[in-house]
């Protein structure tokens, strides 16, 4: 066997005993290149005001204290993060203070079709490999959990109280090019009706 079809052979995945052919190439690709990468279970308490009546956010009542009002990250929106601060750890590291934002709605329980945008924030300092010109990224957080109830009652607004469980996942990224070997382009395999082996998913970050 020629070692050109020897090479047309490889395919993703584990190399047959183990020992892989040599690869034919150096590639230059453009990546986005983790430094380095957290995760921490937040839990935080928020009150915020909404507006009740004929111009107001929520215009169907009646309201009493401890309504349940239902919550949820805000559809097509992510919980971001905004570094304030960085102070140098050594070795490369550096302790970052960052602000988080959680945007929400939140449902009016006697009408639906009721809602109101909440922005809620939070801070957090770690200790991270994150290069100057590197900024934290927490577009993989997941809001976990969220239920608010009515805790004050006005003549046109009312105030909630809110208890959110985050899973804040922070990740310091930067576009790069590396120079990585390669065995040329991937090619597609035909499609099969009966499927072989499917390598596991990563692990959950959170659980």
């Amino acid at each position: 066997m020629s070692d050109q079809t020897s090479q047309q052979q490889v395919q993703p995945g584990r190399c047959p005993d183990g020992v892989c052919p040599p690869f034919d190439r150096i590639e230059c690709i453009v990546v986005d290149k983790v430094y380095d990468s957290c995760f921490q279970i937040e839990n935080v308490d928020r009150t915020s005001e909404i507006t009740t009546g004929p111009y107001g956010e929520f215009e169907t009542g009646p309201f009493a204290v401890g309504d349940t009002v239902q919550c949820m990250l805000t559809p097509g929106k992510e919980i971001t993060c905004r570094e304030i601060s960085r102070t140098a750890a050594g070795d490369g590291f550096f302790t970052i203070t960052i602000v988080a934002t959680v945007p929400v709605t939140l449902i009016n329980p006697n009408n639906p079709n009721e809602t109101s945008e909440k922005e809620f924030t939070f801070t957090k300092t770690v200790t991270l490999c994150c290069p100057q010109g590197v900024s934290p990224d927490c577009s993989e957080s997941t809001l976990l959990h969220c239920v608010c109830v009515v805790s004050e009652v006005e003549a046109d607004e009312i105030e909630v109280t809110c208890d959110l469980q985050i899973c804040l996942v922070i990740k310091c990224i930067l576009r790069v090019q590396l120079l990585v070997p390669s065995y040329g382009f991937c090619v597609p395999a035909p499609c099969i009706t009966i499927p072989g082996v499917c390598p596991p998913l990563p692990p959950e970050q959170c659980f």
